[in-house]
């Protein structure tokens, strides 16, 4: 399932990056409600609840499937902006609901407004040590995340899950044709 997250979500960009000893980054399923419409107009299954997902129907099962467990709610009752790149605040969102985090939030990061729509769901992220922010106690929200900032935070959340990953070698990246521009701390 996590897969099919990212496929869709893009290489975005990194504002700065997920470190190791500083903070990380966040999930976006489009901006026009932050992920956050808690409409549904598949309450029977009969219909497909995100009209927007033509192109994308290699992924299309996948986001009905993760909008029915309420873990991606889309940009309106019936859209989900496929297209659109994915915030850190939004990534961050995904991973809270996707492991079942509803642990206690603690102090969120300084510029997360407390209003904000992932106020909350950061604010367990990072009690939980997913995230970690982009240092001086600051995250970029609303910032693209990208790919290696994806994957160091979901390793971090099966890690908060228990999920032991497997080491592998450095040179494993080498398939890559960007492994160069890697960050360390993603390695």
């Amino acid at each position: 399932v996590a897969i099919e997250i990212f496929k869709g979500a893009g290489s975005g960009g990194s504002i700065s990056g997920e470190k190791q000893d500083g903070d990380h980054q966040g999930d976006n399923q489009g901006n026009d409600n932050q992920g956050e419409n808690q409409g549904d107009n598949n309450q029977n299954g009969d219909s497909p609840r995100f009209i927007d997902l033509g192109g994308y129907e290699w992924a299309k099962e996948s986001i009905n499937g993760l909008a029915e467990k309420g873990i991606v709610k889309g940009t309106s009752a019936s859209t989900y902006s496929p297209g659109k790149n994915i915030t850190r605040a939004d990534f961050a969102i995904l991973l809270t609901r996707a492991f079942g985090l509803t642990n206690a939030a603690g102090e969120n990061f300084a510029d997360v407004d407390a209003g904000a729509y992932y106020a909350k769901e950061l604010a367990i992220a990072k009690a939980a040590g997913i995230v970690q922010g982009v240092g001086n106690n600051r995250f970029h929200p609303e910032g693209e995340i990208s790919r290696e900032d994806m994957m160091v935070m979901l390793a971090r959340a099966l890690d908060t899950a228990g999920r032991e990953l497997a080491q592998a070698d450095a040179a494993a990246l080498a398939a890559y044709s960007d492994a160069a521009q890697i960050s360390d701390y993603a390695k």
